[in-house]
């Protein structure tokens, strides 16, 4: 009897041994987690269970109080229900108290932090910034005659659906000229999109080498807005740009064609012999062989409008939009694609886009990219511009005249 009890002991204590050497190197392989930065707020494992202890300062919820009910209508002592459902024993008796008030366990209305405006208050700060959308809040705080902060006054637009949004930049428009661009749009307001494929959209671009590159969107939390592998970085160094121009219509394009300045003109810039060299390169050739009733569309620059540029579209026979309305570039369907070729320039010739040398060969490497790049472009992408032009009619017609969303 004495020898049993004598092993018994013995695997008990080797049991012991073995289970606290276990724990030691369970220990050991387990590495501890970094420390948290000051007042980020503690994280637990990708995927790790939840602890089922209750958080302080948690509301409990309708089930957990008709538990309480429940076993306390069964006559379980107070100190048994605390620990059995880990509540504290003000939490238990506040539950007990009110629950004759409450709709199955819900939480009553509460009043809340009394407010520190008025309803008149309230009522001058929206009014104000319906009627002064551009003030800033200090402007707003001040016009108001208010003592309360900034962040209050955001708090009550925001309960009214107001938003301080960055505005959208547009071009300058008088009235005269947003009379001038309903006028043209009601013209053509029910012009179908066959029609709408017989102009032949034009424009001219000035790309900068570097420029296309699309926003980058990271997985972050809130603490890590300003970490430096978080952010998008910029060059601030100006970079060698190229002026090209292109056309399409509902059938075909034109090649990308890299215009040429003029140094025989007074600031040697791109001048209306610039714009011939173009139309006698592009425009004339291509519009021979197309049937009738092709119309081409340029817009109201200088290089367009010049006595010369008018004599050659009446010498060669071409029909030009005559009444194109001023600073529309919503209304011309090909500004959407410099953005597509500027992209696509990044996406295929990445090592253009960060080369820095201002040499006659790296202007010609940023040349070909632009016109490969260029002929790298759906039909489809060109197709959907001409045909969403009766959209953009009627957006401009209900804008009456004034900036669109395009």
């Amino acid at each position: 009897m004495l020898f049993h009890v004598l092993y018994v002991i013995q695997s008990v204590e080797i049991s012991l041994s073995h289970l606290a050497r276990t724990r030691e190197n369970a220990r050991k392989r387990v590495p501890h987690p970094p420390p948290l930065s000051p007042g980020m707020p503690p994280q637990r494992s990708i995927l790790g269970s939840i602890s089922g202890n209750r958080v302080s300062n948690c509301e409990l919820t309708p089930y957990t109080r008709g538990k309480i009910v429940g076993l306390s209508l069964k006559g379980a002592k107070s100190t048994e229900i605390q620990d059995r459902l880990k509540i504290t024993r003000g939490a238990l008796r506040s539950t007990l108290s009110l629950d004759c008030l409450r709709n199955e366990g819900v939480s009553q209305p509460r009043t809340g932090r009394p407010k520190v405006y008025t309803e008149a208050e309230e009522r001058k700060v929206v009014r104000h910034a319906r009627i002064n959308p551009k003030d800033s809040y200090a402007q707003v705080k001040k016009a108001c005659n208010l003592s309360f902060s900034h962040r209050t006054i955001k708090k009550i637009l925001a309960e009214h659906g107001i938003v301080n949004w960055r505005a959208r930049r547009r071009p300058f428009l008088t009235e005269e000229m947003a009379a001038a661009r309903l006028a043209w749009c009601l013209k053509h307001r029910y012009m179908s999109e066959e029609e709408w494929g017989l102009f032949m959209w034009s424009d001219e671009c000035s790309v900068e080498r570097g420029k296309g590159k699309r926003d980058e969107w990271v997985f972050r939390t809130a603490n890590q807005k300003w970490d430096k592998n978080m952010i998008q970085t910029y060059s601030c160094k100006k970079n060698m740009k190229v002026m090209v121009w292109g056309c399409f219509w509902d059938k075909g394009r034109t090649s990308l064609y890299i215009m040429d300045r003029d140094f025989e003109s007074l600031k040697h810039g791109y001048s209306a012999n610039s714009y011939l060299e173009v139309l006698n390169a592009e425009v004339d050739p291509w519009y021979q062989t197309l049937d009738s009733g092709y119309i081409f569309m340029q817009d109201n620059a200088s290089i367009h409008t010049a006595k010369k540029v008018k004599k050659w579209f009446a010498s060669h026979g071409i029909g030009v939009v005559a009444d194109w309305p001023p600073y529309s570039p919503d209304l011309n369907p090909i500004e959407h694609i410099w953005w597509i070729l500027k992209k696509r320039v990044f996406e295929m010739f990445p090592d253009i886009a960060t080369d820095k040398s201002e040499s006659e060969h790296a202007r010609q490497q940023l040349e070909s990219a632009l016109q490969a790049a260029w002929d790298t472009i759906d039909k489809e992408s060109f197709d959907c511009l001409y045909q969403s032009m009766p959209s953009r009619i009627e957006a401009c017609i209900k804008a009456e005249g004034w900036h669109t969303k395009y």
